[in-house]
């Protein structure tokens, strides 16, 4: 749990409670004041290691190329897995291909560009799958990048930033 706890950035005051593993899947449920009814889903990888994958209340087990039923799954499993990077270490704004080795996007989907406004970079998703949003992903000193959520903006006062930044709506 606490590894997982380690690869995203959750609200103040939240933590990942109960732990759910199926193959190389694992979900985890978010606790806190505000939390929902959704949980975070993460993938491992040799070589890798745990890597964040998606936030959700459920997943196609066909999509996730799961065999067997899982119980974050809400249908029937088959085939298919994804490909993983690795992970970044570097405060400076990182490329399109880095941020997508954080997480594992929609087949066909992939990152066009990246904007940076200091430890902060907003990517921006392309492909037929793609919605308008963007993904965010922040910095932290000593772990490196970390997923931090997907949106189609942010307050820029919420993620402690003074200046304007193109993910951020106010």
């Amino acid at each position: 749990m606490a590894a997982l706890q380690k690869l995203v950035e959750l609200p103040k005051g939240w933590s990942l409670a109960t732990v759910k593993c199926v193959k190389d899947w694992a979900a985890a449920d978010p606790q806190g004041p505000t939390a929902g009814d959704g949980v975070y889903l993460f993938r491992y990888a040799s070589g890798t290691g745990w890597k964040y994958y998606d936030q959700g209340s459920g997943w196609d087990c066909k999509e996730l190329g799961l065999s067997e039923p899982a119980p974050f799954c809400i249908s029937d499993p088959v085939t298919t897995a994804k490909p993983a990077g690795s992970t970044p270490t570097s405060a400076k704004c990182p490329s399109a291909k880095t941020l997508q080795t954080l997480v594992e996007l929609p087949k066909g989907v992939s990152f066009g560009g990246v904007q940076c406004v200091k430890d902060w970079a907003g990517a921006d998703p392309q492909g037929s799958k793609a919605g308008d949003g963007v993904y965010l992903f922040h910095y932290v000193a000593g772990t490196g990048w970390k997923y931090y959520g997907e949106g189609s903006g942010y307050d820029c006062a919420d993620l402690g930033l003074k200046e304007p930044a193109p993910f951020c709506i106010s």
